[in-house]
Order: C-alpha cells, then structure tokens, then sequence
C-alpha cells in the first residue's frame, strides 16, 4: 500500500508539467471559478478521495469549474441518494446510479441543453443511434447522460474462473455438468490443493459485497434466473423467476453448498475488504470465483492460475449465462450522470461533462489515471493497458481506481474510443474478451433492453420492487443458510400471491413489448 501511496504522489507531482491537450471544447468553461456540489459513489478499492486525483485537479484547472465532491460508500449509495430526494436537500449533480424515473421531477432534463452544448455527446448520440432513445422517458425529455464503457468485455458482468493449476495437481477435468462442478468442489475442499496442510480453500468463492460475485448466476445452471429485476424473458412472454420450480431446484443446489464448506460461508455477512482479503492470501485459497476478472478478487501472483469455466449444462439439460446487456443494447449506467433542480447552471456541467468526454487523453486520465503507469500509446498508434507499474500486493484494478476514478467516472467509452482499432487489449482483458466471446452463445436470446419505460409505469413497478427486495432478499438467504423444503416453497408462493406480482410483472411486460 505504501508504494501505492507513493505512485500516486510521484503521479500527482507531475501534474502541472502535463502537455496541453487536444481538446475539442474550448476552455476555460468559464470565466471565474465556478462551484458545483457533485454526490458521487465512491469505489470500494480506490485509497484516496476525488480531490486528490489528477484528473479532477487537470479538469478544474483547464475548465475553471470546482467541485465539491460528496463521496458515498458504494454500499451507502442508494440510502443516501434517495434520502436527498425525499429531504429536498439535493447536490448540483450525482455521478451514480438514480432513479430517473421516480425523480424526474427534481432532475433537469438535458436533452435541450445537450442539442446547444454538448457537441461529443451529440456525436455519441449519431455513432450509437439506440442510445438516445434508451435515455429518452415518455415525455419526450431524457434526464441523464450514461456512464461507464461500451467495449465487448463488459457485455457480460460475471464469468465464473476456475483454477487450472488445482485442477492439474488433483488430475480433474474441467467440469461440464452441475454434478461435475459438485465433485470437483469436494475435491477442491478435501485434496489440499493448495499444499499448505491445512484445510483452508475456499472451493466456490462468491460474495454478496462485489455485484459481480453475488450468487445470482448459480440459477443459470438450473434453467432460470436472478437479476435486479426477478425477471426473464421466453417466448415474447414476461416470467417472475422467483416463482419458477427451477428457482426453488437452485437454491436446494447452493444452499448444499453453503451447508458443505463448498463455498464462501461468509457471504452474507463479510464486507468488501474481507472479500479481498480472502482472495489475496498465499497461498491462494480459492478454487472457483464469480467476478468481472480474476485480479478483482485473486492476489496477483495467482491471477495466471485461473481460467474462464464455460458454463454448466444443469439437472434439466440447461445451458444458459445470466446477462442483462446484450450488443445492440447500450451498455452502461443510463442514470450515471444526472443535474438535479437544485442546480442554477446546469449548462455549465453538461458543458464539463461534454469535455471529460471529448478525447481519448481526457477520458483515459479518468478511467485509469495518468498516461504511463497503467496505460500508454503504442507504436502502432493504438493504446494499451499494461502491469509494469504494479506494486506487489496491489493491482491494476485497484491503481485505475485509485490513480484514475475507474467505472464511478462521468464519462462515457464507446466505438470512437474502445475497440481494437483503438486498443491493444492487455493480457487481463484480453482474457476476459475471450471468456465474454466463450460465452455469448449462452446468452437469452430474448432479453430485457436497457432503457426508460413509460414514467407511470416505471414508477409504479419500483415502488412494487421495492417491496418485492425486501421480502426476497430475506427469503433467499434464509433457503441458502437454513435450507428450503417443498412446504417452505409453498409458503413462500403463497406470499407471493399477497405481493401484486401480477402487477409488477405487467409493467415488464408492457415495457418489453415497446422495447423489443
């Protein structure tokens, strides 16, 4: 942590010796320093705060606009978020998902301020013809500009990692089948694998503190679901998966894990950084993870054991990955930029966003930090992503986070600054675009879009929602530690029927006939 520290003192020293930028907007912004008020979700692995990043010291310096930076546990987020609606005490902007829809009244729609001042956004808007239209709500007015990064490797969120070097010392197969899986977990937990003598692996690692490692693909293997929205789609029709037999099979499955050692016993209750600190220990301890990429997760000497597990054929001859993002569906946070009522010039932040996004320098000090430590140009003209910067015990995801501001940053990757004609993939992504490809025949091949629905509607199906998580959020960890048996199903179906599921599901249905 201490040569962390250190690069990113040695980074921050450098910053006013930085070359001007190409830009595309004229700056400065303004003519005085102008301050703005931004509640903004903070990353779990960054180490230092917003002000002391370079990119928000190079962006005021060249736009002359201040923030004042509000930073919320990720954790704390939507509490806070929806605690500042209902008090009307309400920051300039939130870099963060909102919930549009429900608070489109305290929200500035941008569309009129986008068409007169924000050329790149504009230019985004002709090279990804969905995107407008996904941010449009039915008044006609979009309230929030997308955040986050359109490239092939975060078109599928989880992938499960298995560790090839395990397999190979304890002579295993990589599995194909739910019973397979089961054996080589047992294996994993009984064998010693990790030749330590102690009986110390974690065979399944997931956690609920990291949204890639949640528990929810688990359902694929029986044939279902479990996403955000408790919903799939099959044969045009809108399906409520927590009422399906297949759902109750799979949690039977996992709550067999948990009761077995086979996976992460703390899962419920552990936070992020004793997730972390499970997947740092040498020797590694971990046999399979669900995670975006294995260095989220695994110490950085162990990273290169692990390799992607295609998915599982289940009890029922299933072959299915959860995703919520397929390739003509914009990818990313539709909500993670928005101007609140609050805000008495909100063209001056469209205009601050609109330059975070206007080239390649910009956006790229945002997402991974300064040019040199973690990314760099290539001879070819391309960019790439590189390790030699890495100090032993951190990693490249904590750096971006730390040096840069990572997937929390108001900026938008898409055509004109990912891709490979632009980007000479890393060993780490690569191997994630690989994995991601691997997987995409595996995907629904009917799905929910990404997008705003009607505003009535939208509203009424998240108070419904609302509802709905509270209770199923409660049931499922009780069937995972407890177990669940065909009277407990009934009950919990029964409470379903009080539960205007009906309702809910209407509403999806009525949004995925319009957006189909």
């Amino acid at each position: 942590m201490r040569k962390l520290v250190s690069l990113l003192l040695v980074c921050l020293m450098v910053c006013t010796m930085l070359p001007a930028l190409a830009v595309e907007v004229e700056v400065p912004l303004v003519t005085e320093p102008t301050t703005f008020r931004i509640m903004v979700s903070k990353e779990n692995m960054s180490q230092n705060n917003w002000p002391d990043k370079q990119c928000v010291q190079y962006t005021e310096e060249q736009t002359g606009i201040h923030i004042e930076w509000e930073e919320i546990p990720s954790s704390a987020w939507n509490d806070k978020v929806a605690l500042a609606f209902a008090s009307g005490d309400l920051p300039d902007a939130f870099v963060g998902t909102v919930d549009v829809v429900s608070n489109m009244d305290q929200l500035t729609a941008l569309d009129p301020l986008v068409d007169e001042y924000a050329p790149n956004v504009l230019e985004m808007f002709e090279t990804l013809p969905n995107m407008r239209g996904a941010l449009t709500l039915s008044d006609g007015h979009f309230y929030s500009l997308p955040t986050g990064d359109a490239d092939v490797k975060n078109q599928i969120n989880t992938i499960a990692w298995i560790n090839q070097v395990w397999l190979d010392k304890l002579g295993l197969a990589m599995p194909t089948t739910v019973d397979e899986f089961y054996d080589v977990l047992v294996a994993f937990r009984d064998q010693d694998p990790n030749g330590n003598g102690e009986k110390d692996e974690i065979p399944l690692m997931v956690s609920a503190s990291s949204n890639a490692a949640k528990i929810n693909n688990l359902f694929c293997y029986f044939g279902t679901m479990e996403n955000d929205y408790h919903v799939r789609v099959q044969d045009g029709k809108v399906i409520f998966t927590p009422s399906e037999q297949q759902y109750y099979d799979a949690l039977q499955f996992i709550h067999k894990l948990f009761a077995e050692g086979l996976m992460n016993t703390e899962y419920y209750t552990e936070d992020f950084q004793q997730y972390q600190a499970k997947g740092a220990a040498d020797p590694c301890r971990i046999g399979v993870c669900l995670e975006w990429y294995t260095d989220l997760i695994i110490g950085g000497a162990h990273v290169p054991d692990f390799t992607y597990m295609s998915p599982l054929t289940g009890p029922n001859g299933d072959m299915i990955w959860c995703s919520d993002i397929r390739p003509n569906s914009p990818v990313g946070n539709l909500s993670g930029f928005t101007i609140t009522t609050a805000c008495k010039q909100p063209e001056l932040l469209v205009k601050w966003y609109d330059y975070i996004n206007s080239n390649l320098d910009i956006l790229n000090m945002w997402n991974y930090g300064p040019e040199g430590v973690i990314w760099r140009y290539t001879d070819d003209g391309r960019w790439e992503l590189f390790n030699d910067n890495v100090p032993e015990g951190s990693s490249s995801s904590q750096i971006r986070r730390t040096l840069g501001t990572g997937p929390a940053a108001p900026l938008y990757a898409y055509s004109r600054f990912r891709g490979p004609q632009a980007e000479k993939y890393a060993d780490r992504i690569a191997a994630k675009v690989e994995a991601n490809t691997a997987y995409s025949p595996y995907l629904p091949e009917e799905y929910l879009s990404n997008g705003f629905g009607n505003a009535d509607e939208e509203a009424e199906r998240n108070l419904l929602l609302t509802d709905i998580d509270h209770y199923l959020d409660q049931f499922r960890a009780n069937a995972v530690v407890q177990g669940i048996t065909e009277e407990d199903w009934q009950k919990h179906l029964d409470v379903l029927s009080t539960m205007s599921v009906d309702e809910y599901i209407q509403y999806w249905q009525n949004y995925y006939d319009a957006h189909k």
